[in-house]
């Protein structure tokens, strides 16, 4: 086998491994979380960074678009990473730590939900949206790798992915927002037919 071909058996025997290794016990508190604000009319804020950010983007349709069964209200999701200009203006004026925060003060209502992807943990701009979040008495999630960081220990429910790879960390996050968004639409499905 040439070196490629074993970097990408390696690649994926890790991603497996993690799949079927981490702590799933906090999904269970996820989806009730997210049940409760679809069912409240709130909003899902969600926030990342670099691949992270692709990665709340990525979910924000899904669980909007993959939740919506006529006649039935969506999960409503809304990216703190995809404005463009409102990321640089306040990043630009106030600081990037206070990205997603201020934001946050803008919009957060109760009953709302914040739910951040980090895989070190520990960006301080996610951290500070987390910590504003907990202050005003919303549920915060979070997705990890590496060692957990901050968010391991400040998030309501935390996913951890103990793993040291970017890479194996971001597919792991994105996959269980799929499982997640997924078993939404399912449960609405079956809802609409009963």
């Amino acid at each position: 086998m040439d070196e490629f071909g074993a970097f990408v058996d390696d690649y994926y025997c890790r991603f497996v491994e993690v799949l079927q290794s981490f702590d799933r016990e906090p999904l269970q508190g996820i989806l009730e979380t997210l049940e409760r604000v679809q069912a409240g009319g709130g909003t899902v804020w969600v926030a990342g960074n670099g691949g992270s950010a692709a990665i709340s983007d990525h979910t924000v349709c899904d669980a909007t678009k993959g939740t919506y069964v006529d006649g039935r209200q969506p999960l409503r999701t809304v990216s703190l990473a995809s404005n463009v200009a409102m990321l640089t203006a306040l990043s630009n004026d106030i600081s990037y730590e206070a990205c997603f925060r201020q934001q946050l003060e803008y919009y957060l209502e109760p009953g709302d939900a914040v739910l951040l992807v980090s895989s070190s943990g520990n960006s301080p701009n996610v951290v500070e949206a987390c910590r504003y979040a907990r202050k005003r008495g919303v549920t915060t999630i979070a997705f990890v790798g590496f060692q957990g960081g901050t968010l391991r220990e400040l998030a309501d429910h935390v996913v951890w992915v103990p793993v040291d790879n970017y890479g194996i960390a971001e597919d792991t996050h994105q996959s269980l927002m799929h499982v997640i968004t997924q078993y939404l639409r399912m449960r609405a499905e079956r809802s609409q037919k009963a």
